[in-house]
C-alpha cells in the first residue's frame, strides 16, 4: 500500500516537472511570435496595405501573437482608412469592451479610446463621445500616461462636445489643458512627431471655434499656431513643404477669425501673407482659400477657386458623397450664384442633381455591405471560439485520458452549441430590426430623392427650352416674348435656388449652434412678413387670417428677426400645401414669457401617433402630395436655436394644429 503511494506521488512530480517546462518553453515562443507578429503589423501599416493589415490582425490574434486588444485596434484603423466608419467603430468599441492585461494592452486600449471619440465626434454624437473620453481620460491619469498625444486629443474631443453643447467657458478650460499637453509632450521630446501632433490639435480647435462663430477665441489659437510652427521651424531639419502648408492654413484661419471680428483689412492682410506660400496656390490651398473669400463675400475669387474642385476631386479619387456635396458642391454652388454667374450655377445645380441620387444610393449600399460584413464577422467569431473551445478540450482529454472527462467534453459542447445557437438567433433579430430601420430611411431618402428630382428637372427643362430658342439662328422675338422669356429664366432659376437653399438649410438642421438673437422686434411684424412670404406665388391659394390677442399686439421679441421668420414660413406654406378648403388662421398669444404663433388649418390633419414621427427628416404622410419632407424639421431646429420649441398640439381635431413658441424680451 505505501509503495503505491510513493508510485503516485512520483507520477505527480514528473507530470509537475513536465508541465513547468512546457510552460517556459511555450511562453520563449510566445514571445518570439508577439515580436514577429508586431513586425509584421508595423509593415503593412507603414505600406499603407489595410488588406493585408486585416488578414495579419485576424490570422495572428487566432494564433494568440495579437492580443484582442491589438488585433480590434488594428482591425478598426484598417477599416477607417477605408471610410468604413462603421466597421471601424464596432471594432473600438470591442476593444472598450476589453480588460487590459499589461502596459501594451493599455496603449492600445487608450489609442482606441482617442480614435473612436474623433468617429463619434464627426457624427455629431456628442453624449457618445463623452461617455468613451471621460472614462479614458480618467483611467490614464491614474495609470500616469495623461503626457501624450492620445490624451490630448482625447481632452480636445471632449472640448468640442463642450462647445457645441452651449458650455464655452468649460470647453475653453479642457483646450487649454489640452494645449499645455502639448507642450509637456514637447518638453520631454524636441522631435519632429510631437509638434505634428500639437500642430494638428491647435488646427481642430481653431476649427470649431470657427464653426462655432468664436471668432475672438479662434484668433488667439491661430497664436498658439504661430508659436509652434515657429518652434517647429527652428528645429534641425524641418520639413520646409510642411511648414508652407501649414503658414498659409495658419493665415487662412487668421483671416476667417479677423473677418468674423469685423476687421476687415487685417483680415485682408492675412490672407494676402497666405497668398505668399506655395501652398496657397495648389489646387488643395485654393478650396481652402474660398472658406475666408467667402465669408468676406469675395464672390468672384470663390467662385473661380471652386472651379479646381472637380481636378482635386479626381486627384484624390474622391466621390460626391453627400458629405462632399455638403461641403463643397452647395458652397461652388452659393459662391458662383453670388457671383452673378448664372450659367455656372446653372452647370452645378444640374452636376449636384446628378451627384445627389448616386451619393444617397452608394452611402446605403455602403451602409448595407457594413452590416453584412458586421454579421459575417459575428458568425466567424463563433466559430473561432467554437474552435478554440474544441482544441482545449481536445488537450485536456489527451493529457488525463478519462472517460468522465470525455462525457463531460460532450456536454460542455453541448452547452456552447446551445449558446451560440441564441447569440446566432439574438443577433439576427438584431439584423431584422435594423434592417427594417434601413429599409424605412432607404423608403424616405428615395421620396425625397424623387421629389428633388422632379422639383429640379421641371425648371432645368423650360431653361433648356428657352436657350435653345434664344440660341436658334435667325428667331427673331418681339419685346413682350422676349420680356416673358426673360422673366421665365428668372422665376426658374429663382426656383432652383430656392430649392438648393432648402438643401442648405437640411444640412444645418441637425445643428446645435445656438442662433444669436440680437433683434428686437414687433411680433406683429414677423407675422405680417411671414404671411407675405408664404403667400407669394401662390395665386388662388386660401388665405392666411391673423387673430392677435391683446396682450400680445405690443409684444417685443429678443431674437433672430431673418430665422423666426423663416421658422413661421415654413409652418404656414405646410398648412397652405395640406389645406384645399376651409381656412388658415394664425394666431398670436402671449402668456408666461412667452409668444406663441398657432398655425390653426382645415386641412387633411396629422394622427396623434406621428405628432413626432413628421418632424423628423424626408417624412411626409402623404406621399401623393408635392414636398420634400424638411420643412417641419428645419422649423423646429430654428424655433429650438432660438430658445423656443415646435410642437403638434393633439387636442385639435378639425384639421392640424402647430404652436411654435419664443422668449419675449427680457426672457
Amino acid at each position: 500500500m505505501r509503495r503505491n503511494h510513493n508510485l503516485h506521488l512520483g507520477l505527480i512530480a514528473i507530470f509537475v516537472v513536465a508541465m513547468v517546462v512546457n510552460a517556459c518553453h511555450e511562453t520563449a515562443k510566445k514571445t518570439s511570435a508577439i515580436s514577429i507578429a508586431d513586425s509584421l503589423v508595423t509593415a503593412a501599416y507603414k505600406a499603407h496595405d489595410y488588406g493585408r493589415l486585416l488578414m495579419l490582425a485576424d490570422t495572428l490574434s487566432e494564433s494568440g501573437a495579437l492580443s484582442a486588444i491589438k488585433a480590434n485596434y488594428w482591425r478598426g484603423y484598417a477599416y477607417s482608412r477605408q471610410r468604413k466608419m462603421r466597421l471601424a467603430g464596432t471594432y473600438w468599441k470591442r476593444v472598450m469592451a476589453e480588460e487590459p492585461q499589461n502596459n501594451e494592452d493599455r496603449t492600445y486600449y487608450f489609442k482606441s479610446a482617442n480614435r473612436l471619440a474623433g468617429v463619434l465626434l464627426l457624427q455629431g454624437e456628442n453624449e457618445a463621445t463623452m461617455k468613451v473620453a471621460m472614462p479614458a481620460l480618467e483611467e490614464m491619469e491614474k495609470q500616469g500616461v495623461n503626457v501624450c498625444d492620445d490624451y490630448a486629443y482625447l481632452l480636445i474631443s471632449v472640448g468640442c462636445c463642450q462647445l457645441r453643447s452651449g458650455n464655452g467657458q468649460e470647453a475653453a478650460k479642457t483646450f487649454d489643458k489640452a494645449y499645455k499637453t502639448y507642450l509637456q509632450l514637447i518638453a520631454g521630446g524636441n522631435s519632429m512627431t510631437n509638434y505634428t501632433s500639437a500642430i494638428v490639435g491647435v488646427i481642430t480647435v481653431t476649427d470649431n471655434y470657427l464653426a462655432h462663430k468664436g471668432y475672438e477665441e479662434a484668433y488667439a489659437w491661430t497664436q498658439h499656431f504661430d508659436e509652434l510652427l515657429a518652434r517647429y521651424e527652428q528645429l534641425p531639419k524641418p520639413d520646409t513643404t510642411f511648414v508652407d502648408k501649414q503658414r498659409a492654413r495658419l493665415n487662412f484661419y487668421r483671416a476667417n477669425a479677423l473677418e468674423g471680428l469685423g476687421r476687415q483689412e487685417e483680415a485682408r492682410m492675412a490672407y494676402d501673407e497666405a497668398m505668399k506660400t506655395n501652398y496657397a496656390h495648389t489646387g488643395d490651398g485654393k478650396l481652402e482659400a474660398t472658406s475666408y473669400l467667402m465669408s468676406a463675400s469675395r464672390w468672384k475669387e470663390a467662385a473661380s477657386n471652386y472651379e479646381m474642385l472637380d481636378a482635386q476631386m479626381e486627384k484624390y479619387s474622391m466621390a460626391y458623397t453627400m458629405e462632399n456635396i455638403t461641403h463643397f458642391l452647395l458652397p461652388k454652388y452659393k459662391a458662383n450664384i453670388e457671383a452673378m454667374r448664372r450659367d455656372s450655377a446653372l452647370r452645378v445645380a444640374t452636376q449636384l442633381c446628378a451627384n445627389l441620387e448616386n451619393a444617397i444610393d452608394n452611402a446605403q449600399r455602403d451602409e448595407t455591405t457594413e452590416l453584412a460584413i458586421i454579421y459575417n464577422t459575428q458568425q466567424k467569431e463563433t466559430e473561432i471560439a467554437q474552435q478554440k473551445a474544441d482544441l482545449l478540450w481536445l488537450r485536456f482529454v489527451a493529457t488525463f485520458i478519462a472517460l468522465v472527462l470525455i462525457v463531460a467534453f460532450f456536454v460542455i459542447i453541448i452547452y456552447v452549441r446551445h449558446q451560440a445557437a441564441m447569440r446566432l438567433k439574438t443577433a439576427y433579430h438584431h439584423l431584422e430590426i435594423a434592417n427594417g430601420r434601413a429599409e424605412e430611411s432607404s423608403r424616405m431618402k428615395t421620396n425625397f430623392i424623387q421629389q428633388i428630382s422632379h422639383e429640379i428637372r421641371t425648371p432645368l427643362n423650360i431653361l433648356s427650352g428657352f436657350t435653345q430658342i434664344i440660341t436658334t439662328p435667325g428667331m427673331e422675338l418681339d419685346d413682350a416674348t422676349r420680356q416673358d422669356i426673360n422673366n421665365q429664366i428668372i422665376e426658374n432659376t429663382n426656383r432652383i435656388t430656392g430649392l438648393v437653399g432648402k438643401m442648405l438649410e437640411l444640412s444645418d438642421a441637425n445643428s446645435q449652434t445656438v442662433i444669436e438673437r440680437n433683434d428686437l422686434v414687433l411680433t406683429l411684424q414677423i407675422a405680417a412678413q411671414a404671411i407675405e412670404q408664404a403667400s407669394a406665388g401662390r395665386a388662388g391659394a386660401l388665405p392666411i387670417d391673423l387673430d392677435v390677442a391683446p396682450e400680445a399686439e405690443q409684444a417685443m421679441l429678443q431674437t433672430n428677426e431673418q430665422s423666426a421668420t423663416r421658422m413661421l414660413v415654413l409652418l404656414l406654406d405646410n398648412a397652405m400645401r395640406f389645406t384645399k378648403e376651409g381656412s388658415i388662421v394664425l394666431k398670436l398669444k402671449a402668456d408666461a414669457g412667452l409668444l406663441s404663433f398657432v398655425v390653426e388649418d382645415t386641412g387633411i390633419g396629422v394622427p396623434a401617433n406621428e405628432a413626432e414621427h413628421i418632424f423628423e427628416e424626408f417624412v411626409q404622410l402623404d406621399d401623393y402630395n408635392e414636398g420634400t419632407g424638411i420643412g417641419l424639421t428645419v422649423a423646429r431646429s430654428l424655433a429650438r436655436r432660438l430658445g423656443g420649441d415646435v410642437v403638434l398640439d393633439t387636442t385639435y381635431t378639425a384639421g392640424a394644429r402647430f404652436v411654435a413658441t419664443l422668449p419675449l424680451q427680457g426672457e
